[in-house]
């Protein structure tokens, strides 16, 4: 096969013939990278990045196809990298036309192109995705009116639905105008009582039985008094600026905040995933401020990088 005029950046190939293989188109080879990289840009169609990470671990790792004794040192890296170097090399000894020689080594070094199990796959999705959220939520509260910002940030501090998140907000600027929020938020706890509001927190079937907030998110609530808003409004300011509407992402953000510091049923007592009587038998002071302790401390990373936000 024509591989094309050969690159400044050679590798010159003398390899001692094997029993058994043939080698004919091995020995003596140089490698012309350039020609290798078109060929796996049109035999696989891949992205640039995916084409140039095939080329970069075949260059650094093409001594492996000379001296099949080295092959030991991909037991060494991690699962994911082996499986790559290993694709790369397969599609390098493809190219040279040596497929059966690589073949050869994998057996004789034990190797495995061990993939990653299903839950892997999905928990790496969710992972990813919620880094995206945050990332979201940063560039969003910087560029967002400070009363719909106050809003975004007061929904990931505390797990609320958008609706929820809304609706809290304005109840806190309305009885701290009246000055009875003492109705609302038990100052000794730091925790808003949704429950004590039926009609706007318990629904058929999404409740909202308590937040835990700290003195900070309280006071810029306070201070940007985001009290007409509505999450539709919010969503309709977010594509006006050109972002995504993912306002219920904000709720798993907090979800997965919390998960190492607080047990699954606890977070879904803060986010309201449990019926009536489950929330009941939390309900007393020892457990409660156990809870809060837990809950800020979680919080606590996420609260400062988005309230330095806020006050820039």
């Amino acid at each position: 096969m024509n591989r094309g005029p050969e690159s400044p950046s050679l590798l010159k190939i003398s390899v001692r013939r094997p029993n058994g293989l043939r080698m004919e188109n091995f020995e003596n080879r140089r490698i012309n990278w350039d020609s290798f990289e078109d060929w796996v840009r049109k035999t696989h169609h891949k992205g640039s990045e995916s084409v140039s990470g095939t080329v970069r671990y075949a260059k650094r790792y093409s001594f492996i196809l000379f001296n099949p004794s080295e092959a030991s040192i991909l037991q060494t890296f991690t699962r994911d990298k082996r499986r790559l170097v290993m694709a790369s090399l397969a599609n390098l000894s493809e190219y040279l036309g040596i497929y059966d020689w690589w073949k050869y080594i994998v057996e004789k070094a034990d190797l495995k192109y061990e993939k990653r199990t299903s839950l892997e796959v999905v928990t790496d999705i969710l992972n990813s995705h919620i880094k995206g959220t945050k990332q979201w939520l940063l560039k969003a509260v910087k560029t967002l009116p400070k009363p719909h910002s106050t809003v975004l940030v007061f929904n990931a501090l505390t797990g609320l639905r958008p609706t929820e998140g809304c609706l809290s907000c304005k109840l806190i600027t309305e009885l701290s105008s009246k000055r009875e929020l003492n109705k609302y938020l038990d100052k000794e706890l730091m925790m808003l009582q949704h429950f004590k509001f039926k009609d706007l927190f318990l629904r058929k079937s999404k409740n909202c039985y308590i937040s835990f907030i700290s003195k900070d998110l309280l006071n810029l609530v306070l201070e940007n008094e985001p009290k007409i808003m509505s999450a539709r409004t919010i969503a309709k300011a977010l594509r006006k600026r050109g972002y995504r509407n993912p306002l219920n992402d904000l709720r798993k953000l907090y979800a997965t905040t919390l998960k190492e510091h607080l047990p699954t049923e606890l977070i879904d007592l803060l986010q309201g995933r449990v019926s009536q009587s489950i929330f009941l038998r939390y309900y007393y002071k020892p457990t409660l401020t156990q809870i809060k302790e837990k809950t800020l401390k979680a919080i606590e990373p996420l609260q400062k990088e988005l309230l330095a936000i806020m006050k820039g």
